[in-house]
């Protein structure tokens, strides 16, 4: 039983429109990536995301649709399931930054345009929308179109919705629903064309007038028109047609008073204008697939085309009065030119002001700017913003790169000049705004001018037998500053704002009060100091007091809030003091602290201490021989915590009562392995009114609260020694970060969102195909495509040939991701599967690598099966060259290959096949010797190993699985699925059941049959459950993101991450069947409240689907659905609960799910 959550969305964007949707006077970019809808504003400062949300269906098909009589468009989708709606989306207050918060949907109309005897169309679907909005026209199945008319009189959203505010996150989703007033009717149209490769309207005709390009029998390609007779529901040929038109892939409608079409192919792009019965204009271009395109402006003589390759060109049309029997204008000439390089675009969108939006899915979306003159490198195009897209994720490797405990995604990225390694990894990112060579940093504080600052433009660095003080200017420059008053010949223990607009510094002979150079008593106020003999060796402050150790066992509270220092209390104890805090913590009290939590050595245990009565409240003994190092009194999200960082790496939590009177049995967390030091800062996203603390150590971590549970978040950097909060004018919202004394740099840098995932990207201009791991050699050795250009010669003239697919494999280094090496492989070889391996009596880490080729043969049937291929293994040497060690040639592609028990586990088209290690043997071909074979496969996708388990993955037999024996030297099967399922990609989550997915977006889990009626039933594999995810997944993986749950209850256990086609990451992690029971109703219930968009669904969409079958989903839940719980409102809450419209009354309390919900949230 599973729960399934999306760590990373996709990010791939396979469909972008504008238009005038949440208001008549905004303009809109909307983006389609698979399952779900980006909503954006486009103003002055770019692109404002207003809205994103999900569908229970996949978007094939979305476009602007405005019926008559109103002044906002809205959003006409259709789905991979063949059901259309319509939406309306309202934006009642854009001016706020809170804009989503008023964000609201309405679903007008949802058909259902299914067809189940007719074969859907090979070319995938077709939608188009009359000029007038009278007519939609649907190409969805072959020979058929689907026509629905549209309601003259349609209903406006503002007659069906107040344009309030939704009750909550969540209600924004619960849309309200007009049944079927958007359109008036739906009919059928046999068309004889089978095979149509594009269709639109055209403007400026008496009736609804369809264009059609169509490839015939002979693999011709014609383009013709029809009339729709909207009465008679049926269209009729208007007699034009244009023939052999070669290389044909588009048509383009030109809009009035221009009128026509434009039929964009390969070679050549012609215009053409039936009502005119002019001659054609065409023009020659490149060899190129042009594949999106987009009108430039209303009049339509100016259109913005992009190709396969990413190269953008501008078609603009030269036109002339037409004849005085026709009207409009008349075009004469076409002009065709390159304007520059692009992101390989799926769509072009353009906004205004010669901003162009470039959706992609195979690279990162772009929004460019259009200039009148080229660049230096002839290009009249400049990215003004790039939007950061995985997709495709072909595979992918989890790795702890920084040694920081925690897995992070390396993965093949993109495709052709676009493809690229991404890491991806959870946590804090730190952007670097400045990097300073400071060597010797040993404190950090920063100085606001008075405590209700909020800017913090001074510095305080302590040294070991010194003190700087700098400020920065908006400039960006450091200047260093001489205090009066201020000591800087000795080292600093503590600095910081106290009451009155005074600083306070504390060195190891005195604590001293300052006034600024603006204070009316600039210089030094007040000074204390120790008894004579006796050092301060720690302090701690807040605004009005400041506790110290003196002579290492005495602890001495100050009064430093009213412009002077007194001496309010001490107590000594038996043993030094480790470490001391008095954070201010009570709401009531933001200046002053009841206690000081004090932390000693040799007795090991940590303190409460009232103030001022200096009595100890309580106590608890610390676990083990390791010493306190930092405390912190912190406050999250109202509660209080004491939070204790040991010299181990180890942090102790303590939650807090009200009273702050007693210490609870803490809970403990690894941050790393060094001592652990607890700063608290203000940065980012998630600074606000809650706390968040910095603890620097090896592996510095975030620590903040998120429905009122402590989340630890990574940070990607190295060791940091200290750091302070630094929101200066120059670095809004930054840190100040000393790492180690190796590093000698002074980072400023400003803080990402809490636990995301943060992406990083390494170009590799050509596609990744595999990677794996090699530890030893602290490298990735990735399997990639590159394009080479050939070229040939005519007339004496150069000309490009046919693209030439060359494989590689390369190697790069784990840390910086240089290529250190490059193995080419033979002309024809397409690299296929990678794995690091170590054979049985060998102690090297190598690089296998399996390879297909296909070789023409004269009584060949299937070009897709390669017929011969090669097993390459590499070792890594010293110098970090590749060099073979063995090879070996096989019939047929290593489509999959796995390390198994010191041996070589290879998918060779439908063989399974054991390959051992000779390393007795000289020669490269002879290294590898075949042990067994086991046949009975179509066509092997995958194979994963389960200690002595093999599960192989079929393409059209589903799952096996084998075992082998190693006694007999022989692989045997033990049972396999006998449901013919299409496969992906399989892997085993445990000893006992598998899951894979199909070519249909879906997964299934198959278990073995531990207690059979029969020897049949025996050797089958389980049915356990299916699931509909929505897209396409390459690849699945055991690993996860998060740092693992320290408190041993965690609500599922984390057990696989997987990628898809669309740059989803995604977290499969199982469940106990009683947590499933809940889960699921919870769902169940949740479904009831929260309806699906445009009344799509939820149970309908998660059927399990495959290309024979359909099944109600089972044993998986909707991890996303159920973490919406967080975000209902009381009355919603209480709807769930009680299963309100037909659910179950949840046997759970409010805490309890509520609880539940939240650790779930932080599996991924």
């Amino acid at each position: 039983m599973n729960i399934v959550f999306t760590a990373r969305k996709s990010s791939a964007v396979f469909n972008a429109i504008k238009g005038n949707f949440t208001g008549p006077n905004d303009l809109n970019l909307i983006l389609g990536k698979g399952t779900r809808v980006e909503v954006y504003l486009v103003g002055r400062d770019g692109l404002k995301m207003v809205k994103e949300f999900g569908l229970y269906g996949e978007i094939a098909c979305m476009e602007p649709f405005r019926p008559p009589g109103h002044d906002t468009d809205m959003l006409l989708l259709t789905t991979t399931h063949y059901q259309m709606l319509t939406l309306s989306l309202n934006l009642s207050n854009p001016e706020t930054d809170s804009g989503s918060a008023h964000f609201s949907i309405t679903s007008d109309s949802l058909l259902d345009l299914r067809d189940r005897h007719a074969r859907p169309a090979d070319d995938g679907q077709i939608v188009i929308i009359d000029p007038t909005s009278t007519l939609i026209c649907c190409h969805l199945y072959q020979g058929l179109l689907k026509c629905v008319t549209v309601n003259p009189s349609a209903p406006r959203p503002n007659d069906n919705t107040s344009g309030s505010a939704p009750r909550s996150i969540a209600s924004a989703l619960k849309a309200s629903r007009i049944v079927d007033k958007t359109f008036l009717d739906q009919f059928n149209v046999p068309i004889e064309e089978v095979t149509i490769m594009s269709m639109v309207f055209l403007h400026g005709c008496h009736r609804p007038t369809l264009a059609v390009l169509y490839q015939d029998k002979k693999e011709i390609r014609h383009v013709k028109t029809y009339e729709f007779d909207l009465k008679k529901k049926e269209k009729v040929e208007t007699g034009w047609i244009q023939s052999d038109l070669s290389g044909a892939r588009t048509c383009v409608a030109v809009p009035a008073p221009i009128g026509g079409l434009l039929v964009v192919g390969e070679y050549t792009i012609s215009y053409f204008n039936p009502a005119q019965h002019s001659e054609p204009r065409s023009i020659a271009i490149n060899a190129s697939i042009l594949q999106c395109y987009e009108r430039v402006d209303e009049r339509g003589d100016r259109y913005l085309l992009g190709d396969h390759t990413g190269m953008m060109y501008i078609l603009v049309l030269i036109t002339q009065p037409a004849p005085a029997l026709s009207s409009g204008l008349q075009v004469k000439d076409l002009k065709f030119e390159f304007l520059g390089t692009t992101s390989i675009p799926e769509a072009i969108v353009y906004l205004d002001n010669n901003h162009v939006y470039v959706g992609s899915h195979l690279g990162d979306s772009q929004l460019v700017l259009l200039h009148t003159d080229p660049d230096a490198e002839g290009e009249y195009i400049e990215v003004a913003e790039t939007f950061v897209n995985i997709a495709p994720i072909a595979d992918f490797d989890i790795v702890d790169l920084e040694g920081q405990g925690q897995g992070q995604i390396v993965a093949c990225s993109g495709a052709f000049k676009d493809g690229s390694l991404r890491i991806v990894r959870s946590g804090v990112g730190i952007n670097d705004r400045a990097v300073l060579d400071l060597p010797g940093i040993k404190g950090l504080w920063s100085l606001k001018q008075n405590l209700e600052s909020s800017s913090e433009n001074t510095l305080v660095m302590s040294f070991l037998d010194s003190t700087r003080v700098v400020s920065v200017t908006q400039e960006s420059e450091m200047v260093q500053e001489e205090l009066e008053g201020f000591e800087t010949n000795s080292s600093t223990l503590l600095c910081g704002n106290v009451r009155g607009g005074l600083f306070l510094q504390v060195c190891s002979q005195s604590v001293r009060l300052i006034a600024p150079s603006q204070h009316i008593q600039a210089g030094l106020v007040a000074e204390w100091k120790p008894a004579q003999g006796q050092q301060i060796s720690i302090a701690t402050m807040n605004a009005t007091q400041c506790v110290l150790a003196v002579g290492g066992k005495t602890l001495v509270y100050l009064d430093v809030g009213s412009e002077a220092i007194k001496e309010v209390g001490r107590r000594t104890f038996e043993n030094d003091i480790a470490c001391i805090d008095v954070s201010a913590i009570i709401p009531s009290s933001p200046l002053s602290s009841q206690v000081c939590a004090v932390g000693l050595w040799t007795d090991i245990k940590v303190s409460l201490v009232r103030l001022p009565t200096m009595e100890i409240l309580a106590s608890h003994d610390l676990p083990g021989e390791i010493l306190p190092r930092s405390l912190l009194l912190a406050r999250f999200e109202g509660v209080p915590y004491l939070l204790a960082g040991l010299g181990d790496g180890q942090l102790l939590t303590f939650a807090l009562d009200p009273f702050l009177s007693s210490l609870p049995v803490p809970k403990r967390i690894s941050l790393g392995t060094q001592p652990v030091l607890l700063r608290p800062i203000a940065a980012g996203q998630n600074s606000g009114s809650s706390c968040n603390v910095f603890a620097c150590s090896d592996r510095p971590t975030v620590i903040y609260s998120s429905n009122r549970k402590l989340v630890y978040s990574n940070v990607n950097l190295g060791q940091v020694e200290t750091v302070a909060s630094f929101n200066c004018d120059a670095y809004p919202n930054a840190l100040a970060i000393v790492g180690s004394d190796e590093s000698a740099v002074l980072r400023i840098g400003s803080i990402d969102e809490f636990q995301e995932l943060h992406v990083q990207t390494f170009p590799i201009v050509e596609s990744p195909r595999r990677i794996a791991y090699l530890a030893p050699h602290k490298c990735f050795g990735v399997l990639s495509i590159g394009l080479l250009q050939d070229e040939q010669s005519i007339g004496g003239v150069s000309m490009p040939d046919a693209e030439e697919e060359v494989g590689y494999l390369r190697l790069h280094d784990d840390q910086t991701f240089d290529l250190l090496t490059t193995y080419k492989l033979q002309p024809g070889e397409d690299p296929q599967s990678i794995t690091a391996v170590t054979f049985t009596g060998d102690s090297t880490r190598y690089l296998a690598v399996g390879t297909a080729e296909e070789v023409e043969q004269e009584d060949k049937v299937d070009d897709a099966v390669p017929t011969r291929g090669r097993i390459l293994v590499f070792e890594v040497l010293e110098n970090g060259q590749l060099q073979l060690a063995a090879s070996t040639v096989v019939k047929g592609g290593v489509i999959c290959i796995k390390e198994f028990q010191g041996m070589l586990l290879c998918g060779i088209n439908e063989h399974v096949c054991m390959y051992s290690w000779k390393a007795e043997n000289t020669s490269a071909e002879s290294k590898l010797s075949l042990e067994c074979t086991h046949r009975g496969f179509t066509f092997l996708v995958s194979l994963a190993v389960q200690g002595e388990f093999i599960l192989a993955g079929d393409l059209m037999k589903s799952m096996t699985l084998l075992r082998y024996k190693t006694a007999e030297n022989k692989i045997e099967e033990i049972a396999r699925d006998t449901s013919m399922d299409m496969l992906c990609t399989a892997e085993a989550i445990d000893d006992e059941t598998f899951i894979g997915a199909n070519n249909n977006g879906s997964l299934y889990t198959l278990i073995k049959n531990t207690d059979p009626t029969n020897e049949d039933a025996g050797k089958q594999l389980q049915w356990s459950g299916g699931w509909n995810l929505g897209e396409p997944v390459n690849r699945f993986k055991h690993g996860t993101l998060v740092m693992a749950n320290q408190d041993g209850d965690a609500p599922a256990v984390p057990k696989l991450l997987f990628a898809t086609v669309s740059g989803t990451i995604g977290v499969i992690a199982t469940l106990t069947p009683e947590r499933y029971e809940l889960l699921h109703q919870l769902e169940v219930n949740m479904t009831k409240v929260i309806k699906g968009v445009g009344g799509l669904d939820h149970a309908s969409w998660r059927r399990f689907r495959s290309d024979a079958r359909v099944l109600e989903s089972t044993n998986f839940v909707d991890g996303d659905l159920v973490e919406l719980f967080l975000d209902l409102n009381q009355d919603e809450i209480n709807e769930v609960l009680e299963g309100a419209e037909g659910g179950e009354r949840l046997t759970a309390s409010l805490e309890e799910v509520t609880k539940l919900v939240e650790e779930l949230s932080r599996l991924h």
